[in-house]
């Protein structure tokens, strides 16, 4: 999504994805989303730190193909 030229990214879990791109379909904006394992509560740091990497590596590989 761009707002003033900025953009950004939405970090949601698998579980919540449908809901993330419900709002924006609803909003007429495309979401750039980060899509992580679900669930992320109890997860430690390091762990968190794996499925976001993950995400982000998936995110920058879909970008580059666009």
């Amino acid at each position: 999504m761009r707002k003033r030229g900025v953009a950004s990214l939405v970090i949601a879990t698998e579980t919540f994805r449908p809901l993330v791109l419900a709002q924006a379909k609803a909003r007429n904006v495309e979401p750039h989303l980060i899509v992580v394992k679900h669930p992320v509560g109890g997860l430690n740091a390091a762990e968190l730190a794996e499925r976001i990497d993950a995400a982000f590596a998936g995110l920058v590989k879909e970008m580059q193909a666009e």
